[in-house]
């Protein structure tokens, strides 16, 4: 298991009930400070690395690569849950996070008086930044207050829902395409993602390599700051790395083949982590990349984005 540190036009392999070409993704939202939902179509696709493969950047936790169907449309937000939204939740909840966030001061430690109010990073993150520094219990019960709140359905998404989502239609490692491995010169992460790059690099001496672009960003970035994918969706690769609701395993032997959450009876320890953050390394900016932390784990670079049940008339 790796450590809790996150660190060609792609292949197109996509049978949807919609287009994932289609211009403008449907957008709902429940409320004026809600989450905005992207409407993501059913559709199948290959989770994970083929086994063996010769692609750059991947790793054993991605195999074997097996066919999952999305059975079902769902929604998932358009960007990772803010840290002005997560306020109104505390405020209007009552919710308490217990304090402590694991951050960077020359090494990774944990600080206890640290929160997701300040995140401990060089600078506090902007109220439209994406929360961070929030467990796994908490990010759920963001999504069960929204439920209370809207009527509505809301949740983690699942890991395979994750993936297919970031993905978009793509096969490729990334889905903005195959030239920003690590080690290029030229790369599309800076337009894409918020990664690891020469603008992190001038801030945190992190003891690996960096993104050869400029994003201008240091550490946490406002939503949608980049560029989204075909779904429409943005940050799915870099900024906060997201909980899924899964149990996190060292493969995919077993995995149920279709949308549903990967979890057993008793509940499990160890959590699903996607989609790498601002510290990631290049190689760990990837569709398939994957993490795991405790559920109680609070750093600086894990936060979340909801996913949302819809109804059989919001799917068109």
């Amino acid at each position: 298991m790796k450590s809790l540190v996150l660190g060609l036009a792609a292949t197109v392999f996509f049978f949807a009930s919609a287009s994932a070409e289609d211009a403008a993704p449907k957008i709902i939202r429940d409320c004026p400070t809600c989450p905005e939902i992207v409407v993501v179509p059913a559709g199948k696709f290959m989770m994970g690395t083929p086994g063996g493969s010769d692609e750059m950047d991947t790793d054993t936790g991605e195999s074997p690569q097996i066919a999952v169907t999305i059975e079902k449309a769902f929604g998932l937000a358009k960007t990772e849950v803010t840290t002005q939204q997560f306020a109104e939740f505390v405020a209007q909840s009552g919710y308490k996070v217990e304090p402590g966030c694991t951050l960077w001061k020359d090494r990774w430690l944990t600080d206890s008086k640290s929160d997701w109010r300040g995140a401990g990073m060089m600078r506090t993150p902007k109220p439209t930044a994406a929360a961070v520094c929030i467990g796994w219990t908490d990010a759920r019960a963001y999504a069960a207050w929204l439920s209370k709140k809207t009527g509505k359905t809301y949740r983690l998404p699942s890991e395979s829902e994750w993936e297919y989502a970031a993905r978009a239609g793509t096969t490729a490692p990334r889905f903005y395409g195959m030239n920003s491995f690590e080690g290029v010169s030229v790369t599309l992460a800076c337009d894409y993602a918020n990664v690891y790059d020469v603008t992190a690099q001038a801030e945190y001496a992190f003891p690996y390599p960096y993104a050869r672009c400029k994003d201008s960003f240091a550490d946490l970035a406002p939503a949608a700051s980049f560029k989204a994918n075909a779904f429409g969706l943005h940050d799915m690769i870099g900024n906060a790395a997201e909980w899924v609701e899964d149990c996190y395993t060292g493969s995919y032997w077993g995995r149920p083949a279709n949308q549903s959450a990967w979890v057993w009876q008793g509940g499990c320890e160890a959590k699903g982590v996607r989609g790498g953050s601002w510290i990631s390394r290049p190689a760990d900016a990837r569709s398939a990349n994957r993490e795991s932390a405790p559920a109680a784990a609070k750093t600086t670079f894990i936060g979340f984005r909801v996913a949302r049940d819809l109804a059989e008339g919001e799917v068109k």
